[in-house]
């Protein structure tokens, strides 16, 4: 009767193990972070395509993209 007591008690301890392990071993899911940006720099994004094809004109526009012409 012994025997079949530490029996029990040794399968039991084994199932807890294993059921802690399955829990820990899962990945939660993953959390989603949202980020606003302000909406000044979301204006300044908006004018800079402006600026820059005024600054970076020549390079597409002249002949020699290379030299200062």
């Amino acid at each position: 009767m012994k025997a079949i007591a530490v029996f029990l008690l040794f399968i039991g301890s084994i199932l807890v193990v294993q059921g802690i392990y399955e829990k820990s071993a899962t990945c939660p899911p993953p959390k989603v972070e949202v980020k606003y940006i302000p909406r000044t720099e979301y204006e300044d994004q908006l004018s800079a395509d402006q600026n820059l094809s005024k600054q970076f004109n020549s390079m597409f526009e002249s002949a020699n993209p290379w030299m200062n012409q």
